[in-house]
């Protein structure tokens, strides 16, 4: 993953959008702002985001109610089914790890294979053996590609995807789990309706298992009791002289609201284990911004996903479901603002330049004619060497146009080297460019002044005749209240494709 200073987590779970920026300060983390707001109603179904842009707006209108501007973004994974495995890597396993996981992906027939996006990342293990271990991740990639493209066009700077319970892990992963030596710690969450029950050793990841949690309430505390009862007792007989210490975290919320009753029965069914139950709602009392003063009570997932683009001490893994085709779409809109940025730059530079190399020579046009009629000779001369100085100059600022042309040979979509060279060669004498502006890439705004209404219809029939140019036309113009009688235009250019 990428690292930054800020970042925005973004929650997407039981029924609430939850954010969380955080900035990181030396190896330590301070929550800046936190705030929530329902899931609008259809946005998504089954698990599944059913209507992005509808999703896409609500975060967006949160945003900028609660004043969090663009920062890079880590948003929860809402796509149904999900794998979350690990995979033991047999020592003559081939060099190329990456292809060995996506053939063993192959065997889950709960994905499509030819549109699944997997991701993994390597485990220690615990049986001293020396094998090697890879905890993987792995879902509809085509699902979340399709959401994806539309909250990037919502300008929400989405740079990774993971799964809710590894970004809660990864908040309380200090508080929870590390320093817990001789200590089975098993975590069982539930978020949107899925179950994930995850056993840590020696404060490393050991065992997984995710099982869909929809049931009748009455139902409900009795299905938990026996998923956590199955694990324990898979894990004694797997190690059974292994005299470990036990601890149950469970982290839910309660569907008929009486979250201390139960809570006490499950404690006095564990016996010797020590039990600890939350909800999503507290979880952050046990995560590094616990003690930060807010007006809202952040999500420990929220906080979880930020820090991990904050590259923050956590539980030792790291999962991005950013799908290949969204990095590789960021990244060429990333080149082209870059290249139009630069084209931008340097046309103004030029255009200040000239300006001001003309200006110059207007100065000196005057003393010259000034100093003409009070001396000869040596001072004549004088004035003539400055001005052929300044000649000098304008041919030098005329031949950097094809520095600019070097500097715009990108992959881009546009030639703007060649596109600013046809404007700069349509540009007659009588014309000044003053300003140009181009927000989607497909078109270009040109402002300036010029000396007669004629003189913009010219301006205009020579871009016309540009080939990077499709077409042009005036969009206004005015007759400028300073001295002088200038004219003030607005021309559009739509480029050619």
């Amino acid at each position: 993953m990428p690292r930054y200073r800020t970042a925005l987590g973004v929650d997407i779970s039981d029924g609430r959008i939850n954010l969380a920026l955080l900035k990181k300060q030396g190896d330590s983390v301070k929550l800046l702002k936190a705030a929530c707001c329902p899931v609008p109603d259809g946005a998504i179904k089954n698990g599944n985001i059913e209507d992005a842009a509808v999703l896409a707006r609500a975060i967006k209108k949160l945003k900028s109610r609660n004043g969090i501007r663009v920062h890079p973004t880590a948003v929860s994974l809402v796509a149904r089914p999900t794998l979350m495995q690990i995979l033991d890597l047999p020592k003559e396993a081939p060099g190329n790890v990456r292809q060995f996981v996506f053939n063993e992906v192959k065997h889950y027939a709960m994905l499509p294979i030819k549109k699944a996006v997997v991701d993994f990342c390597g485990i220690r293990s615990l049986s001293g053996s020396g094998g090697r271990r890879a905890f993987v991740v792995a879902t509809d990639g085509q699902k979340v590609n399709a959401a994806l493209k539309v909250f990037n066009r919502q300008g929400l700077n989405i740079e990774a995807v993971e799964p809710s319970w590894m970004a809660y892990t990864r908040a309380c992963y200090a508080k929870n789990i590390a320093d817990k030596a001789n200590t089975n710690i098993l975590i069982a969450t539930v978020f949107d309706g899925t179950l994930t029950l995850s056993l840590f050793k020696d404060n490393t990841l050991d065992f997984i298992r995710v099982k869909p949690a929809e049931l009748r309430p009455e139902e409900y505390f009795g299905w938990l009791e026996g998923e956590i009862g199955e694990v324990l007792k898979f894990c004694e007989v797997r190690t059974p002289k292994k005299n470990n210490k036990w601890r149950v975290i469970l982290v839910t919320d309660i569907p008929d609201g009486s979250a201390g009753i139960k809570a006490e029965e499950l404690k006095s069914r564990f016996e010797d284990i020590e039990f600890h139950m939350t909800t999503p709602s507290n979880a952050f009392l046990d995560t590094p911004v616990a003690n930060d003063s807010f007006n809202n009570e952040p999500s420990a997932v929220a906080v979880g996903l930020a820090m991990g683009l904050l590259n923050t001490p956590c539980a030792g893994f790291s999962i991005n479901l950013l799908p290949s085709e969204v990095a590789l779409a960021k990244s060429r809109e990333k080149k082209i603002l870059v290249a139009a940025n630069i084209a931008a730059i340097l046309f103004v530079l030029m255009i200040l330049s000239s300006a001001f190399v003309n200006a110059r020579m207007e100065k000196t046009d005057k003393a010259i004619r000034q100093k003409q009629q009070l001396q000869t000779g040596e001072g004549t001369q004088a004035l003539l060497n400055e001005q052929s100085l300044l000649q000098e100059q304008i041919t030098e600022i005329s031949s950097k146009l094809e520095q600019i042309d070097s500097t715009l040979e990108t992959d881009t979509v546009w030639e703007w080297g060649q596109i600013l060279n046809g404007i700069r060669l349509a540009t007659p004498e009588t014309v000044r460019i003053t300003k140009l502006d181009s927000s989607d890439n497909s078109k270009i705004l040109l402002s300036g002044q010029a000396v007669s209404y004629p003189a913009v219809n010219l301006f205009i029939e020579a871009l016309n005749k540009c080939g990077n140019i499709n077409s042009a036309s005036l969009v206004g113009s005015r007759n400028n209240i300073q001295p002088g009688g200038l004219v003030e235009y607005s021309i559009s250019c739509l480029l050619t494709q």
